[in-house]
């Protein structure tokens, strides 16, 4: 089945280190926001995933991150704004921010992957979703591996991600 949906993890994914860094101070990979818009070119959805405590900390605005989002080339964005120990359904890797996808837009879990840097939250979301996950050495590169279970793809980088999502994609369309 063809990938339509492509979920993205903020910090250590397209940008970053792995851990929150300001707006202003984000700067993302070489390729990263290239890979976003070659998604975009070829007709997938791209989404924003990402849990963001510093909202609930008053010291990020999400109207704000949302649109640094949509200023990157992604479509929407799914955001976690609630503190570590708040115990809601959206904090990765809980799967709450995919259902809120999913009532948006109408998709099935066949036809979706999750990139991240994160072993912990971003590919146990991914596994517990249902969904292919595509795991990138940025931010976090091997943190935590030995801590999850799980098959997932790896890539070097978002840009790398994105590569392997559109040959899959001609491959599943040569294959018709």
């Amino acid at each position: 089945m063809p990938i339509n949906i492509v979920f993205v993890d903020r910090d250590g994914t397209i940008g970053g280190d792995g851990h929150f860094t300001p707006i202003a101070e984000f700067v993302p990979y070489a390729g990263s926001v290239e890979g976003i818009h070659a998604l975009r070119a070829a007709g997938l959805q791209v989404f924003a995933l990402t849990n963001q405590t510093r909202i609930a900390a008053g010291e990020l605005d999400e109207a704000e991150l949302r649109r640094s989002f949509l200023e990157l080339g992604c479509s929407d964005a799914f955001i976690c704004p609630h503190a570590e120990n708040a115990n809601c359904d959206c904090r990765k890797p809980k799967t709450g921010l995919v259902t809120q996808a999913h009532l948006k837009y109408h998709f099935s879990n066949q036809e979706a992957v999750i990139i991240g840097d994160s072993y912990q939250a971003d590919m146990q979301c991914a596994n517990r979703a249902g969904i292919l996950g595509i795991h990138v050495a940025t931010g976090r590169g091997a943190a935590g591996r030995a801590d999850v279970s799980g098959t997932w793809v790896e890539c070097a980088d978002l840009a790398a991600a994105a590569d392997w999502i559109l040959r899959h994609n001609r491959r599943e369309k040569e294959g018709d």
